[in-house]
């Protein structure tokens, strides 16, 4: 059985999350083995997805999470995650224009409802089902690393980074690929660092929040 699954927009959001998860579970040996990509697929020799190098995007997890697969998913893992960014909010009938708090409640919710579109499989395994949303993308969750602003950033923050990484590293690069992406969270990896950028995003400190103490 899988420690954590992971369902996400694309493989970069997945590296992040493993990332993050490893630091955060600091002694917790090894955890990168117990965690598996449900959603999308990847081919572990190139870090590719089976058939997309970017992503899927939201509407592959809403279809996924009405689908057998994911019940079964949830059934063979200890805790599934599920990720994804609030830029769509308004396509789900999600308003932008709410509260970070209320924005990433009414993205649950419709998930939630797309889960339990015939029975309340949900409410069944609930401490098993983990969100991780990002308001308005995860690259919000990256940008502390590298940013020095004081003042939380949600709008454009892919754009934002590929200004601020360069100014901290030539070496690392900001193309949406899961080696460029694992290597730009490395942070993550490191509680202490980990917990002081977590500090600076709300929506990060709300899913952290949520992952169990222990394992």
């Amino acid at each position: 059985m899988a420690k954590f699954g992971l369902v996400t927009e694309g493989i970069t959001d997945q590296i992040v999350i493993e990332n993050i998860l490893c630091g955060f579970y600091k002694d917790y040996e090894d955890l990168d083995e117990e965690i598996f990509a449900l959603e999308p697929p990847r081919d572990e020799t190139d870090m590719r997805q089976a058939y997309s190098e970017f992503g899927t995007g939201w509407s592959a997890i809403f279809n996924y999470l009405g689908e057998t697969r994911f019940r079964d998913d949830v059934l063979n893992s200890e805790y599934i995650i599920i990720q994804i960014d609030t830029d769509i909010a308004e396509e789900i009938k999600c308003s932008k224009t709410q509260s970070i708090e209320e924005i990433i409640e009414c993205v649950i919710q419709r998930m939630v409802d797309k889960i339990d579109t015939q029975d309340s499989f949900y409410e069944e395994h609930k401490q098993k089902i983990l969100f991780a949303i990002s308001v308005h993308s995860l690259e919000c969750w990256l940008l502390p690393i590298f940013g020095t602003s004081k003042r939380e950033k949600i709008l454009n923050c892919e754009d934002k980074l590929k200004i601020e990484v360069p100014k901290v590293s030539k070496k690392l690069k900001t193309e949406k690929n899961y080696r460029n992406y694992d290597k730009l969270s490395q942070d993550f990896l490191k509680y202490k660092k980990l917990m002081k950028i977590v500090s600076k995003n709300s929506s990060f400190k709300i899913f952290i929040k949520k992952l169990p103490i222990e394992l």
